[in-house]
Protein backbone atom coordinates (compact mmCIF):
# COMPACT_ATOMS: atom_id res chain seq x y z
CA UNK A 1 0.00 0.00 0.00
CA UNK A 2 1.42 3.49 -1.01
CA UNK A 3 1.43 5.91 1.27
CA UNK A 4 -0.76 8.58 -0.84
CA UNK A 5 -3.40 5.59 -0.44
CA UNK A 6 -2.34 5.28 3.61
CA UNK A 7 -2.73 9.46 3.58
CA UNK A 8 -6.42 9.29 1.78
CA UNK A 9 -7.81 6.70 3.66
CA UNK A 10 -6.50 8.39 7.01
CA UNK A 11 -8.03 11.55 5.98
CA UNK A 12 -11.50 9.57 5.20
CA UNK A 13 -11.69 8.27 8.52
CA UNK A 14 -11.02 11.74 10.00
CA UNK A 15 -13.60 13.73 7.99
CA UNK A 16 -16.26 10.73 9.13
CA UNK A 17 -15.30 11.03 12.95
CA UNK A 18 -15.33 14.90 12.57
CA UNK A 19 -18.93 14.25 11.00
CA UNK A 20 -20.00 12.30 13.30
CA UNK A 21 -18.69 14.37 16.25
CA UNK A 22 -20.86 17.55 14.35
CA UNK A 23 -23.96 15.02 14.06
CA UNK A 24 -24.31 14.00 17.71
CA UNK A 25 -22.16 16.76 20.01
CA UNK A 26 -25.60 18.89 20.16
CA UNK A 27 -27.97 19.93 22.98
CA UNK A 28 -31.37 21.51 22.03
CA UNK A 29 -33.82 22.61 24.36
CA UNK A 30 -36.98 24.46 25.33
CA UNK A 31 -36.93 26.66 28.21
CA UNK A 32 -40.04 24.83 29.02
CA UNK A 33 -41.16 21.92 27.11
CA UNK A 34 -44.76 22.37 28.11
CA UNK A 35 -46.51 25.30 28.23
CA UNK A 36 -49.94 26.53 29.24
CA UNK A 37 -52.89 26.24 26.64
CA UNK A 38 -53.30 28.80 24.23
CA UNK A 39 -56.11 30.36 23.14
CA UNK A 40 -57.19 30.68 19.42
CA UNK A 41 -55.88 33.70 17.56
CA UNK A 42 -52.61 34.80 20.24
CA UNK A 43 -49.44 34.25 20.19
CA UNK A 44 -46.60 33.61 22.53
CA UNK A 45 -43.06 33.94 22.78
CA UNK A 46 -40.49 30.92 22.57
CA UNK A 47 -37.46 30.82 23.87
CA UNK A 48 -34.54 27.67 23.50
CA UNK A 49 -31.27 27.18 23.46
CA UNK A 50 -28.57 25.17 21.55
CA UNK A 51 -25.25 24.27 22.76
CA UNK A 52 -22.29 22.25 21.18
CA UNK A 53 -18.80 21.31 21.97
CA UNK A 54 -17.88 20.76 18.01
CA UNK A 55 -16.20 23.94 16.26
CA UNK A 56 -16.56 24.18 11.95
CA UNK A 57 -15.30 26.11 9.73
CA UNK A 58 -16.60 27.82 6.39
CA UNK A 59 -20.07 25.83 7.00
CA UNK A 60 -23.70 26.82 6.84
CA UNK A 61 -25.47 25.94 9.96
CA UNK A 62 -28.51 26.68 11.00
CA UNK A 63 -30.91 26.03 13.68
CA UNK A 64 -34.63 25.08 12.44
CA UNK A 65 -38.09 25.34 13.90
CA UNK A 66 -40.48 22.91 13.24
CA UNK A 67 -44.50 22.74 13.98
CA UNK A 68 -45.79 18.89 13.80
CA UNK A 69 -49.11 20.47 12.66
CA UNK A 70 -49.17 24.67 11.31
CA UNK A 71 -52.34 24.81 10.52
CA UNK A 72 -52.69 24.71 14.49
CA UNK A 73 -49.87 27.02 15.73
CA UNK A 74 -47.22 27.88 13.55
CA UNK A 75 -43.84 30.14 14.55
CA UNK A 76 -42.90 33.29 13.20
CA UNK A 77 -39.21 31.91 12.11
CA UNK A 78 -38.28 28.41 10.90
CA UNK A 79 -34.66 29.19 10.57
CA UNK A 80 -32.20 30.62 12.82
CA UNK A 81 -28.27 31.29 10.99
CA UNK A 82 -25.10 30.55 13.28
CA UNK A 83 -21.99 31.79 12.15
CA UNK A 84 -20.05 30.46 9.44
CA UNK A 85 -17.15 29.93 11.75
CA UNK A 86 -17.07 28.14 15.46
CA UNK A 87 -13.75 27.89 17.21
CA UNK A 88 -14.77 28.01 20.78
CA UNK A 89 -15.79 24.81 22.11
CA UNK A 90 -18.55 24.76 24.59
CA UNK A 91 -20.68 27.46 22.44
CA UNK A 92 -24.44 28.01 23.65
CA UNK A 93 -26.83 30.10 21.54
CA UNK A 94 -30.00 31.80 22.64
CA UNK A 95 -32.92 32.47 20.33
CA UNK A 96 -36.63 33.13 20.22
CA UNK A 97 -39.41 33.11 18.01
CA UNK A 98 -43.19 34.02 18.24
CA UNK A 99 -45.64 30.95 18.25
CA UNK A 100 -49.05 32.14 16.88
CA UNK A 101 -52.28 29.74 17.45
CA UNK A 102 -54.58 29.07 14.06
CA UNK A 103 -56.97 26.63 15.38
CA UNK A 104 -58.47 23.96 17.79
CA UNK A 105 -55.92 20.89 18.22
CA UNK A 106 -52.51 20.00 19.03
CA UNK A 107 -49.12 20.29 17.69
CA UNK A 108 -45.37 19.58 18.61
CA UNK A 109 -42.45 21.94 18.44
CA UNK A 110 -39.17 20.51 17.44
CA UNK A 111 -35.79 21.65 17.20
CA UNK A 112 -33.03 20.61 14.98
CA UNK A 113 -29.31 21.59 13.36
CA UNK A 114 -29.22 21.72 9.73
CA UNK A 115 -26.55 22.25 7.09
CA UNK A 116 -27.61 23.96 3.86
CA UNK A 117 -25.55 22.96 0.73
CA UNK A 118 -26.63 23.86 -3.06
CA UNK A 119 -29.56 25.07 -1.79
CA UNK A 120 -30.75 21.60 0.02
CA UNK A 121 -30.92 20.93 3.71
CA UNK A 122 -29.45 18.35 5.13
CA UNK A 123 -30.21 17.56 9.15
CA UNK A 124 -27.16 17.35 11.87
CA UNK A 125 -28.77 16.52 15.01
CA UNK A 126 -32.41 16.98 15.92
CA UNK A 127 -33.47 17.63 19.62
CA UNK A 128 -34.87 14.73 21.74
CA UNK A 129 -37.82 16.63 23.44
CA UNK A 130 -40.30 18.60 21.90
CA UNK A 131 -43.08 21.11 23.19
CA UNK A 132 -46.15 19.89 23.23
CA UNK A 133 -48.98 23.08 21.95
CA UNK A 134 -52.67 23.34 23.29
CA UNK A 135 -55.24 25.96 21.55
CA UNK A 136 -58.20 25.91 22.78
CA UNK A 137 -61.31 27.96 21.87
CA UNK A 138 -62.32 30.99 24.03
CA UNK A 139 -65.16 29.45 26.18
CA UNK A 140 -68.93 31.29 25.23
CA UNK A 141 -71.91 30.91 26.47
CA UNK A 142 -73.62 29.06 23.94
CA UNK A 143 -71.09 26.60 25.09
CA UNK A 144 -72.73 26.17 28.46
CA UNK A 145 -75.79 25.79 27.61
CA UNK A 146 -75.05 23.20 24.77
CA UNK A 147 -73.58 21.07 27.41
CA UNK A 148 -76.22 21.63 29.76
CA UNK A 149 -78.90 20.66 27.37
CA UNK A 150 -77.41 17.85 26.36
CA UNK A 151 -76.99 16.23 30.03
CA UNK A 152 -80.32 17.33 30.40
CA UNK A 153 -81.86 15.54 27.51
CA UNK A 154 -80.35 12.34 27.59
CA UNK A 155 -81.21 12.32 31.68
CA UNK A 156 -84.86 12.42 30.09
CA UNK A 157 -84.27 9.96 27.04
CA UNK A 158 -83.13 7.65 29.77
CA UNK A 159 -86.00 7.95 31.87
CA UNK A 160 -88.06 7.17 29.38
CA UNK A 161 -85.80 4.58 28.58
CA UNK A 162 -86.77 2.95 32.05
CA UNK A 163 -90.57 3.47 32.14
CA UNK A 164 -90.49 1.62 28.93
CA UNK A 165 -88.62 -0.78 29.72
CA UNK A 166 -89.82 -4.69 29.41
CA UNK A 167 -88.68 -7.33 32.00
CA UNK A 168 -90.60 -9.70 30.27
CA UNK A 169 -88.95 -9.02 26.43
CA UNK A 170 -86.11 -8.93 28.24
CA UNK A 171 -86.60 -12.64 29.63
CA UNK A 172 -87.80 -13.40 26.32
CA UNK A 173 -84.76 -12.39 25.13
CA UNK A 174 -82.77 -14.53 27.45
CA UNK A 175 -84.87 -17.86 26.47
CA UNK A 176 -84.56 -17.01 22.32
CA UNK A 177 -81.14 -15.04 22.26
CA UNK A 178 -80.49 -15.86 18.61
CA UNK A 179 -81.35 -12.11 17.17
CA UNK A 180 -79.98 -10.51 20.32
CA UNK A 181 -76.82 -12.85 20.12
CA UNK A 182 -76.28 -11.82 16.92
CA UNK A 183 -76.72 -7.89 17.50
CA UNK A 184 -73.99 -7.93 20.04
CA UNK A 185 -71.80 -9.52 18.03
CA UNK A 186 -71.83 -7.08 14.99
CA UNK A 187 -72.57 -3.62 17.16
CA UNK A 188 -70.16 -4.33 20.41
CA UNK A 189 -67.65 -6.99 19.03
CA UNK A 190 -67.22 -6.34 15.11
CA UNK A 191 -67.88 -2.74 14.78
CA UNK A 192 -65.65 -1.84 17.63
CA UNK A 193 -62.78 -3.29 16.27
CA UNK A 194 -63.59 -2.25 12.40
CA UNK A 195 -63.90 1.47 13.80
CA UNK A 196 -60.41 1.21 15.05
CA UNK A 197 -59.03 0.23 12.32
CA UNK A 198 -60.73 2.74 10.49
CA UNK A 199 -59.89 5.62 12.37
CA UNK A 200 -55.96 4.78 12.54
CA UNK A 201 -56.32 4.15 8.38
CA UNK A 202 -58.28 7.57 8.08
CA UNK A 203 -56.78 9.77 10.78
CA UNK A 204 -53.28 8.49 10.96
CA UNK A 205 -52.10 11.88 12.41
CA UNK A 206 -55.25 13.11 14.61
CA UNK A 207 -55.45 11.81 17.76
CA UNK A 208 -58.65 13.72 18.41
CA UNK A 209 -60.57 12.96 15.12
CA UNK A 210 -59.40 8.85 15.77
CA UNK A 211 -61.36 9.26 19.49
CA UNK A 212 -64.52 10.93 17.84
CA UNK A 213 -64.10 8.01 15.37
CA UNK A 214 -63.70 4.92 17.83
CA UNK A 215 -66.25 6.47 20.39
CA UNK A 216 -68.70 6.66 18.16
CA UNK A 217 -68.41 3.09 16.27
CA UNK A 218 -68.31 1.55 20.19
CA UNK A 219 -72.20 3.22 21.15
CA UNK A 220 -74.92 1.61 20.97
CA UNK A 221 -78.32 1.30 18.29
CA UNK A 222 -80.15 4.55 18.58
CA UNK A 223 -83.43 5.19 19.18
CA UNK A 224 -84.14 6.43 15.27
CA UNK A 225 -84.25 2.35 14.28
CA UNK A 226 -87.09 1.73 15.14
CA UNK A 227 -89.07 4.56 13.19
CA UNK A 228 -86.50 2.94 10.12
CA UNK A 229 -87.60 -0.73 10.99
CA UNK A 230 -91.29 0.85 11.16
CA UNK A 231 -90.85 2.39 7.14
CA UNK A 232 -88.86 -0.26 6.23
CA UNK A 233 -91.42 -3.36 6.62
CA UNK A 234 -89.16 -4.42 9.71
CA UNK A 235 -89.96 -6.63 13.07
CA UNK A 236 -91.20 -3.16 15.23
CA UNK A 237 -91.19 -5.09 18.66
CA UNK A 238 -87.66 -6.63 17.79
CA UNK A 239 -85.99 -3.15 17.14
CA UNK A 240 -87.44 -1.70 20.41
CA UNK A 241 -86.11 -4.63 22.13
CA UNK A 242 -82.54 -4.81 20.31
CA UNK A 243 -82.25 -1.16 21.18
CA UNK A 244 -83.35 -1.67 24.65
CA UNK A 245 -80.56 -4.62 25.61
CA UNK A 246 -77.99 -2.25 23.28
CA UNK A 247 -78.28 0.24 26.08
CA UNK A 248 -77.88 -2.07 28.81
CA UNK A 249 -74.88 -3.81 26.82
CA UNK A 250 -73.03 -0.69 26.08
CA UNK A 251 -72.73 0.34 29.69
CA UNK A 252 -70.38 -2.71 29.60
CA UNK A 253 -68.65 -2.49 26.74
CA UNK A 254 -67.97 1.28 26.09
CA UNK A 255 -65.64 0.72 29.38
CA UNK A 256 -64.31 -2.30 27.94
CA UNK A 257 -63.38 -1.17 24.68
CA UNK A 258 -61.93 2.24 26.05
CA UNK A 259 -59.63 -0.24 28.22
CA UNK A 260 -58.88 -2.57 25.45
CA UNK A 261 -58.21 -0.65 22.25
CA UNK A 262 -59.11 3.58 23.59
CA UNK A 263 -55.81 3.44 25.57
CA UNK A 264 -53.89 2.75 22.76
CA UNK A 265 -55.23 5.99 20.53
CA UNK A 266 -54.79 7.77 24.07
CA UNK A 267 -50.99 6.62 24.62
CA UNK A 268 -50.61 8.11 20.77
CA UNK A 269 -51.66 11.43 21.61
CA UNK A 270 -49.75 11.61 25.27
CA UNK A 271 -53.21 11.92 26.32
CA UNK A 272 -53.97 9.91 30.12
CA UNK A 273 -57.12 7.93 29.58
CA UNK A 274 -59.79 9.44 31.59
CA UNK A 275 -61.15 6.26 33.05
CA UNK A 276 -62.85 8.39 35.97
CA UNK A 277 -64.74 10.76 33.57
CA UNK A 278 -65.64 7.30 31.59
CA UNK A 279 -66.94 6.01 34.44
CA UNK A 280 -68.80 9.03 35.89
CA UNK A 281 -70.34 9.16 32.06
CA UNK A 282 -71.57 6.10 32.16
CA UNK A 283 -72.96 6.23 36.13
CA UNK A 284 -74.64 9.03 34.95
CA UNK A 285 -76.52 7.38 32.00
CA UNK A 286 -77.44 4.23 34.55
CA UNK A 287 -79.47 6.22 37.44
CA UNK A 288 -82.03 8.28 34.85
CA UNK A 289 -82.94 4.92 33.61
CA UNK A 290 -82.88 3.37 37.07
CA UNK A 291 -85.48 5.97 38.10
CA UNK A 292 -87.59 5.73 34.94
CA UNK A 293 -87.28 1.51 35.84
CA UNK A 294 -88.94 2.72 39.37
CA UNK A 295 -91.56 4.81 38.35
CA UNK A 296 -92.60 2.41 36.22
CA UNK A 297 -92.79 0.04 39.16
CA UNK A 298 -94.38 2.15 42.12
CA UNK A 299 -96.10 4.61 39.69
CA UNK A 300 -97.44 2.61 36.39
CA UNK A 301 -100.04 5.55 35.48
CA UNK A 302 -96.88 8.01 35.28
CA UNK A 303 -95.08 5.76 33.77
CA UNK A 304 -97.87 4.93 30.75
CA UNK A 305 -98.38 8.85 30.32
CA UNK A 306 -93.94 9.63 29.88
CA UNK A 307 -93.75 6.40 27.80
CA UNK A 308 -96.69 7.75 25.32
CA UNK A 309 -95.47 11.19 25.55
CA UNK A 310 -91.65 10.74 25.50
CA UNK A 311 -91.39 7.40 23.64
CA UNK A 312 -92.34 9.47 19.62
CA UNK A 313 -89.87 12.41 21.20
CA UNK A 314 -87.13 10.51 22.02
CA UNK A 315 -85.23 10.39 18.37
CA UNK A 316 -86.61 14.48 18.18
CA UNK A 317 -84.50 14.86 21.07
CA UNK A 318 -81.49 12.85 19.51
CA UNK A 319 -81.69 14.98 16.04
CA UNK A 320 -82.09 18.11 18.40
CA UNK A 321 -78.76 17.21 20.25
CA UNK A 322 -76.95 17.06 16.83
CA UNK A 323 -78.43 20.23 14.96
CA UNK A 324 -77.25 22.05 18.30
CA UNK A 325 -73.72 20.62 18.45
CA UNK A 326 -73.31 21.24 14.40
CA UNK A 327 -74.88 24.90 15.48
CA UNK A 328 -72.52 25.68 18.81
CA UNK A 329 -69.34 23.84 16.65
CA UNK A 330 -69.82 25.46 13.06
CA UNK A 331 -66.37 26.78 13.09
CA UNK A 332 -65.60 22.96 12.99
CA UNK A 333 -67.03 23.00 9.67
CA UNK A 334 -63.32 24.72 8.72
CA UNK A 335 -61.74 21.17 9.17
CA UNK A 336 -64.90 19.23 6.90
CA UNK A 337 -63.02 17.62 4.63
CA UNK A 338 -63.63 14.36 2.39
CA UNK A 339 -62.03 12.40 5.44
CA UNK A 340 -64.90 13.72 7.93
CA UNK A 341 -67.22 12.56 5.29
CA UNK A 342 -65.70 9.26 4.89
CA UNK A 343 -65.47 8.83 8.25
CA UNK A 344 -68.91 9.83 8.61
CA UNK A 345 -69.90 7.40 6.27
CA UNK A 346 -68.06 4.21 6.64
CA UNK A 347 -69.08 3.40 10.33
CA UNK A 348 -72.91 3.39 9.90
CA UNK A 349 -72.42 1.79 5.98
CA UNK A 350 -70.24 -0.73 7.62
CA UNK A 351 -72.82 -1.75 10.23
CA UNK A 352 -75.46 -2.25 7.53
CA UNK A 353 -73.14 -4.51 6.04
CA UNK A 354 -72.62 -6.67 8.91
CA UNK A 355 -76.03 -6.39 10.52
CA UNK A 356 -77.52 -7.77 7.37
CA UNK A 357 -74.71 -10.63 7.01
CA UNK A 358 -75.37 -11.73 10.75
CA UNK A 359 -78.52 -12.20 10.52
CA UNK A 360 -78.30 -13.72 6.90
CA UNK A 361 -76.46 -16.08 9.12
CA UNK A 362 -78.44 -16.92 11.37
CA UNK A 363 -81.14 -17.61 9.65
CA UNK A 364 -83.81 -15.10 10.59
CA UNK A 365 -87.33 -14.64 8.83
CA UNK A 366 -87.19 -11.41 6.35
CA UNK A 367 -88.76 -8.41 8.88
CA UNK A 368 -86.10 -9.73 11.72
CA UNK A 369 -83.30 -9.15 8.76
CA UNK A 370 -84.66 -5.88 8.13
CA UNK A 371 -84.24 -4.86 11.58
CA UNK A 372 -81.22 -6.14 12.53
CA UNK A 373 -79.38 -4.33 9.59
CA UNK A 374 -81.51 -1.03 10.57
CA UNK A 375 -80.38 -1.47 14.13
CA UNK A 376 -76.52 -2.42 13.89
CA UNK A 377 -75.85 0.66 11.35
CA UNK A 378 -77.87 3.45 13.29
CA UNK A 379 -76.00 4.66 16.04
CA UNK A 380 -76.59 6.56 19.19
CA UNK A 381 -74.82 9.77 18.27
CA UNK A 382 -76.44 11.62 21.34
CA UNK A 383 -74.24 8.85 23.51
CA UNK A 384 -71.17 9.79 21.38
CA UNK A 385 -71.63 13.32 21.95
CA UNK A 386 -72.69 12.83 25.60
CA UNK A 387 -69.36 10.56 26.05
CA UNK A 388 -67.03 13.01 24.30
CA UNK A 389 -68.05 15.71 26.04
CA UNK A 390 -67.91 15.06 29.41
CA UNK A 391 -64.80 12.39 29.41
CA UNK A 392 -62.74 14.29 27.29
CA UNK A 393 -60.57 17.29 27.89
CA UNK A 394 -60.36 20.69 25.66
CA UNK A 395 -59.52 21.51 22.84
CA UNK A 396 -60.23 17.09 21.95
CA UNK A 397 -63.92 17.95 23.83
CA UNK A 398 -64.55 20.15 20.94
CA UNK A 399 -62.73 18.54 17.65
CA UNK A 400 -64.09 15.02 18.34
CA UNK A 401 -67.84 16.33 18.07
CA UNK A 402 -67.39 16.97 14.54
CA UNK A 403 -67.40 12.93 14.10
CA UNK A 404 -70.62 11.88 15.19
CA UNK A 405 -72.07 14.81 13.85
CA UNK A 406 -70.90 13.85 10.20
CA UNK A 407 -72.28 10.15 11.26
CA UNK A 408 -75.43 11.10 12.26
CA UNK A 409 -76.10 13.29 8.44
CA UNK A 410 -74.12 9.94 6.75
CA UNK A 411 -76.63 7.52 8.26
CA UNK A 412 -79.56 8.09 6.69
CA UNK A 413 -78.75 8.07 2.97
CA UNK A 414 -78.65 3.94 2.37
CA UNK A 415 -81.98 3.68 4.30
CA UNK A 416 -84.01 6.87 2.09
CA UNK A 417 -82.52 4.98 -0.81
CA UNK A 418 -84.00 1.32 0.27
CA UNK A 419 -87.31 3.55 1.43
CA UNK A 420 -87.89 4.99 -1.94
CA UNK A 421 -87.16 1.75 -3.71
CA UNK A 422 -90.19 0.24 -1.91
CA UNK A 423 -92.13 2.94 -2.40
CA UNK A 424 -91.61 3.14 -5.98
CA UNK A 425 -91.39 -0.85 -6.74
CA UNK A 426 -92.43 -2.81 -3.70
CA UNK A 427 -95.74 -4.63 -3.63
CA UNK A 428 -98.73 -2.83 -1.94
CA UNK A 429 -100.51 -5.39 -0.11
CA UNK A 430 -102.86 -2.82 2.31
CA UNK A 431 -102.25 -1.11 5.35
CA UNK A 432 -100.22 -3.02 7.83
CA UNK A 433 -100.74 -2.17 11.36
CA UNK A 434 -98.06 -1.98 13.86
CA UNK A 435 -99.05 -3.15 17.77
CA UNK A 436 -96.57 -3.06 20.48
CA UNK A 437 -96.38 -6.00 22.74
CA UNK A 438 -98.58 -5.03 25.52
CA UNK A 439 -101.68 -3.76 22.84
CA UNK A 440 -101.07 -6.91 20.86
CA UNK A 441 -102.00 -9.08 23.95
CA UNK A 442 -104.79 -7.44 25.10
CA UNK A 443 -106.16 -7.50 21.20
CA UNK A 444 -105.72 -11.32 21.06
CA UNK A 445 -107.03 -11.96 24.63
CA UNK A 446 -110.27 -9.91 23.52
CA UNK A 447 -110.68 -11.79 20.20
CA UNK A 448 -110.12 -15.25 22.47
CA UNK A 449 -112.47 -14.32 25.20
CA UNK A 450 -114.83 -12.15 22.59
CA UNK A 451 -117.30 -15.55 21.58
CA UNK A 452 -117.37 -16.36 25.10
CA UNK A 453 -118.44 -12.77 26.53
CA UNK A 454 -121.05 -12.20 23.76
CA UNK A 455 -123.22 -15.91 24.89
CA UNK A 456 -122.86 -14.84 28.66
CA UNK A 457 -124.45 -11.11 27.68
CA UNK A 458 -127.03 -12.75 25.65
CA UNK A 459 -128.00 -15.31 28.38
CA UNK A 460 -128.37 -12.19 31.24
CA UNK A 461 -130.50 -10.66 28.57
CA UNK A 462 -132.47 -13.72 28.13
Amino acid sequence: MTSSTVFLLSLCVATCFTTAIADNDWTLNFNNTNIGELEMGSSTNIVFYAWTNTTWEDEDLQLQVISSDEDVAYPSRHFFKLPRNNSMPSSVWEKSFNLTSEFLGYTKLYLQVVKVENNTIRVLNSSQDHMNIKVLRKPQLIDKIFVICVAVLMTIIFINLGCALDVDQLKQCVRKPIAPAASFFAQFLILPILSFIYAKLIFPNSVSMQLGLFFTGISPGGGASSVWSLLLGGNINLSIVLTTVGTLESFIMIPFWVIFLGKRIFSVGEMPVPYSRIGFSIIALIIPLCIGYCIQRFMPRVSRVMTRILKPLSSCLIIFIIIFATVTNLYLFKIFSWKIILAGAVIPWTGYLIGLLTSVFARLSMPDIISMTVESGIQNTGIAIFMLKFSLGQPAADITTVIPVAVALMTPIPLLICFIIKKCFGKKDGVVSIQDPATESMINKKENEGPSANSENENNQA
